[in-house]
């Protein structure tokens, strides 16, 4: 897997392939979808590895941070996080039944009554089955991981340096 390739992706459901089994359905920013017969714990390795993070370590570090020691948002970078929510109730026990969307990808949550809708940024549509409020509830929780992971990168960077870095990744390029 290549950097180039992760940062174009808005999401990744668990979804079960015909002929093949277990696998996943990734979804791009710019609206494709491609199935991958990989288990999402693979998956979460491939694209943790791209940018040297320990998934066990990120997960304990950031655990108490969100108040929770389970189903942690996956922060790669700081304008990289993705957010576990439930998209599916599993056939078979030990399948996964959550997908991971990127924070920034989510553009609305449409309620529905027991579950919503995610609209992402490439203009697919995917149904979850946790209400709104929950969804909403992990989307906060993983805004405060990107704020958490930009101050951190904020420490190590000079202030006028981290200053002019947010104002590009935030609005694009300052005007000169």
């Amino acid at each position: 897997m290549q950097l180039q390739e992760v940062l174009q992706i808005a999401a990744f459901v668990p979804s079960y392939i015909n002929g093949l089994g277990q696998g996943l359905e990734i979804y791009y920013r710019n609206g494709n979808v491609v199935s991958h017969a990989v288990s999402l714990h693979s998956f979460i390795c491939r694209m943790a590895r791209v940018f040297a993070v320990n998934v066990q370590e990120a997960r304990r570090r950031y655990a108490p941070l969100v108040g929770k020691k389970n189903l942690i948002p996956l922060v790669l970078e700081p304008f990289l996080v993705y957010v576990p929510i439930k998209v599916r109730t599993p056939l078979i026990s030990g399948d996964p039944a959550y997908g991971y969307f990127r924070l920034r990808s989510v553009l609305q949550v449409v309620e529905a009554p027991g579950s919503c809708t995610l609209l992402l940024e490439g203009g697919q549509q995917i149904s979850v089955i946790q209400s709104a409020r929950t969804v909403g509830t992990r989307l906060r929780s993983a805004r405060k991981l990107e704020v958490h992971a930009l101050e951190q990168l904020c420490q190590v960077m000079e202030s006028e340096s981290c200053a002019m870095f947010l104002c590009r990744k935030m609005h694009g390029s300052p005007k000169q």
